[in-house]
């Protein structure tokens, strides 16, 4: 029962966070900019990780775990399509 619990939390939270490559995909002819990509990394955190502190028996330290997990998969997915182009120099 924990194992579906678990699956069905971080499937929420894939599917609520996605704010880097929403923004990438929505800024895609215009850039990304830094404030907007700030915001959209922070907004993935908080959201992956309430999602993830959901969960029965998750400790604030492994909710915080699961929302870095989540959110570097979505920088990277984000950063594929074009969303980082502010980091560039």
């Amino acid at each position: 029962m924990n194992r579906a619990i678990f699956a069905l939390a971080l499937a929420l939270a894939l599917a609520l966070s996605g704010c880097v490559t929403t923004a990438g995909v929505v800024k895609r002819d215009e850039g990304v900019g830094l404030p907007l990509l700030g915001g959209a990394v922070a907004a993935d955190l908080v959201v992956s990780s309430l999602a993830a502190s959901q969960i029965q028996g998750y400790s604030t330290g492994a909710s915080l775990a699961t929302g870095l997990a989540v959110t570097a998969v979505d920088v990277a997915i984000g950063c594929l399509i074009g969303a980082c182009s502010a980091l560039r120099p």
